[in-house]
């Protein structure tokens, strides 16, 4: 996506690459125009919530993670789970927490939570947007009163994590079904542009009045979001993940023998990767067997995978632009942005041996930099969010003004006049995801032997036509171990 592609989502939907999303925008906004307003309920929550806070918040919660205190991060995590803002993004951390514990039943139902909040389909997709754009705290001036929608690179680890949940209560086919439903992580990329084009329709005749278009706004002098864009153009969207990809061609050439399909997840990961020989050696070991038509195991031997998780993602920074609003004038803004400076841990040295032979001694190599993914994800978001911020400067200058607000959300909508402060940027992510994960692939004779990976020592069996699959988690002084043959 080009600066010039960008601006012309900065206000709503004016250009759509597709002509399906076009077809949607017209069906949702005659929906929308359809329909009344929708106010939701008062819910009094124990810790006072602000969605630019929520790094903060969180804190405490990481930090007795990192520090291996597992208990004490599920106890701080419970004191912030009443809060209503924070209910779908709290699904996540509770049933990253869980599973973190041991505790797979109890997390397998709260990424269940989470899932139910994920639209599957187009129809379910206009329904939340539908919800959305009717919502009168969408367009609060003073904060997000807003629920948390769970973005489409945090919708790929969901399902990821939801899959490793099933493969430790040994239901492989679950964890296939869950690995299957990847792709509905893209719909929410298409329902960020049919909200910023509903709320451009909605306030069309303040954005008209006020002489707003998407040719003066000046996104193109934002230099974070420029960076974002400059640094994350090396992956094609946030919604793939080359992790899940790798582990569905493990699973599908173990429970269907279908090696084209394990082909197909294989050459899918690479589009996401910037190159990694580990995950290219197992594509090419797949493709030999579907143009040999034979196993892609050599005779004898068997596939060690490990996946390695380090640290945790990086939270969100706070970024302030200035954007030109017509006859309303220049207006500061503050918008949501990641860092593109940040450290990237060092390959992590594997060694495998049997009694005192050394068998293998390499480096792990980096298969998915999370933060890129959250990066992208929020570009994505960006048509909504400047929309729906210009809108509401709109809609605010106009009530100043004693104007009628445009569009039929107008009677429901008032504003402080006394808060001149720019609206503080929405600081939620999930953030107990890791920060980046290494993958390391080698097939090897039958047999028993230990693995070293960093620091993290383990006997494993290798056996014939099987993947043993270590999926490491280190985290600080927490560290953990998942063990799979299958």
């Amino acid at each position: 996506m080009n600066m010039d592609t960008f601006m012309n989502l900065g206000i709503g939907v004016i250009k759509m690459k597709r002509s399906k999303v076009n077809k949607l925008l017209i069906l949702f906004v005659s929906i929308v125009f359809l329909s009344s307003c929708t106010t939701p309920n008062k819910e009094v929550t124990k810790i006072k919530f602000a969605s630019y806070d929520y790094p903060w918040i969180f804190a405490p919660v990481r930090k007795d993670l990192v520090e291996n205190n597992i208990s004490g991060a599920i106890n701080k995590n419970n004191n912030i789970a009443n809060i209503k803002q924070l209910k779908n993004l709290n699904y996540l951390e509770s049933g990253r927490l869980l599973q973190l514990n041991d505790n797979y039943p109890e997390s397998i139902k709260f990424y269940d939570l989470a899932i139910q909040s994920i639209p599957k389909n187009q129809e379910e997709s206009l329904e939340q947007a539908k919800k959305i754009l009717l919502d009168k705290n969408t367009y609060n001036y003073y904060d997000i009163k807003t629920a948390y929608n769970i973005p489409d690179y945090a919708i790929s680890f969901l399902y990821t994590y939801q899959a490793l949940n099933y493969l430790k209560t040994n239901d492989v086919n679950q964890a296939l079904k869950s690995l299957d439903s990847l792709d509905t992580a893209k719909i929410w990329r298409d329902e960020q542009e049919l909200i910023a084009g509903g709320m451009k329709e909605l306030a069309k005749e303040d954005l008209d009045r006020n002489d707003i278009t998407n040719d003066n706004l000046g996104l193109d002098s934002f230099k974070s979001l420029k960076s974002m864009l400059e640094f994350s153009a090396v992956i094609p969207n946030a919604y793939g993940n080359p992790m899940t990809y790798y582990l569905k061609s493990l699973l599908d050439s173990a429970v269907s023998k279908n090696y084209q399909e394990s082909l197909n997840d294989l050459e899918n990961a690479q589009k996401y990767t910037v190159g990694n020989r580990y995950l290219d050696q197992t594509a090419n070991e797949y493709r030999s067997a579907v143009i040999g038509q034979i196993s892609p195991f050599s005779m004898g031997m068997g596939r060690i995978v490990v996946f390695y998780e380090q640290g945790l993602v990086n939270i969100r920074k706070s970024a302030k632009a200035n954007l030109d609003l017509g006859n309303i004038g220049i207006r500061k803004m503050e918008f949501p942005v990641y860092k593109t400076k940040y450290s990237f841990f060092d390959p992590k040295r594997v060694t495998i041996s049997s009694g005192k032979s050394t068998l293998v001694d390499t480096y792990t190599e980096t298969l998915l930099d999370t933060t890129l993914y959250a990066m992208k994800s929020l570009i994505e978001s960006y048509s909504k969010v400047v929309t729906q911020n210009v809108v509401i400067e709109a809609f605010k200058y106009d009530y100043d003004k004693n104007f009628p607000l445009g569009g039929i959300l107008g009677s429901h909508l008032k504003f402080d006049l006394s808060n001149t402060d720019p609206k503080r940027a929405d600081m939620r992510s999930w953030l107990l995801l890791p920060n980046s994960i290494d993958l390391f692939e080698q097939q090897i004779d039958s047999g028993n032997y230990t693995i070293q990976v960093n620091n993290v020592r383990q006997k494993i069996d290798v056996k014939q036509g099987k993947t043993t699959l270590l999926w490491i988690v280190d985290i600080g002084k927490f560290k953990k171990v998942y063990y799979f043959i299958f």
